[in-house]
C-alpha cells in the first residue's frame, strides 16, 4: 500500500516523458477499483484474480500455504516495446524501488530511446 501511495505522488510526473504505470495484482476487480479511487490513482489497476499472470511469470509465492495463492511482488521497468529494462523484487521492503530508482530507469529508458533526449550531445 506504501509503495502505491508513492507512485500516486509520481504519476503527476509522468505524462510529460510519455511515461505510465499499471499496477496489477490478484484481488478481484471490484477490489482494485476501491483502493484505485481511494488512493486517489489515475493509473490503470489490473486485476489477474485468476492468477494467470503470475502463474505464466512464474511469481507465485508457494511458502504460505495458510493464505493460498499469493503474488511475488515485483515491479518491472519496461521500454516501449515491452522489453523489460531492470526487474525489482519487492519480497521485502527494501527491494521495491524508490521514485527515484523510477525516475533514473526512466531517464535511462528516455536515453535509450530518443536520439534527441540531450540536445547538446
Amino acid at each position: 500500500m506504501v509503495q502505491l501511495r508513492h507512485l500516486v505522488i509520481l504519476q503527476e510526473e509522468l505524462p510529460p516523458s510519455y511515461c505510465r504505470v499499471t499496477a496489477v495484482s490478484v484481488d478481484p476487480p471490484q477490489v482494485n477499483a476501491a483502493l484505485r479511487a481511494g488512493l486517489g490513482a489515475t493509473f490503470p489497476f489490473l486485476s489477474d484474480h485468476e492468477f494467470k499472470a503470475i502463474q505464466a511469470l512464474d511469481i507465485v509465492d508457494t511458502s504460505d500455504k495458510k493464505h493460498g495463492t499469493l503474488a511475488i511482488p515485483y515491479a518491472f521497468s519496461l521500454l516501449p516495446d515491452l522489453t523489460v529494462h531492470r526487474i525489482y523484487n519487492g519480497w521485502y521492503y527494501v527491494g521495491r524501488p524508490t521514485n527515484e530508482e523510477l525516475r533514473a530507469d526512466m531517464r535511462a529508458m528516455i536515453r535509450q530511446c530518443r536520439e534527441d533526449y540531450d540536445p547538446q550531445a
